[in-house]
């Protein structure tokens, strides 16, 4: 129960994390950093219509936001593989290397 509840009040934080570590992947490196900075567009126009649409306290502002925060990670995750898959499978293979005889 308590992990159920911590989850949705860290994935705003985590969305931030991980836009930080998108740069260390090394495929499709511009499509991943494009689609993390626009899931964190995302998160925050969502979190600045929140405040202006939703009239409550800021707990039940930053459940909102780390639902939608929750929603967007799982977002991240899924088209972060499928980039990846896809470009590695796109790529041509390298040519053989071939050893020299003496090694």
């Amino acid at each position: 129960m308590i992990i159920g509840g911590l989850v949705p009040l860290l994935s705003p934080i985590i969305v931030c994390i991980s836009v930080g570590l998108a740069g260390r992947v090394k495929v499709a490196q511009a499509e991943i950093r494009r689609t993390y900075m626009l899931g964190l567009g995302v998160l925050a126009v969502i979190g600045i219509l929140g405040m202006l649409i939703v009239d409550t306290d800021f707990g039940e502002w930053w459940r909102f936001l780390g639902s939608w925060g929750l929603l967007i990670c799982w977002a991240l995750l899924v088209s972060t593989l499928l980039m990846v898959y896809r470009r590695l499978k796109s790529d041509t293979p390298p040519p053989p290397t071939y050893r020299s005889p003496w090694r």
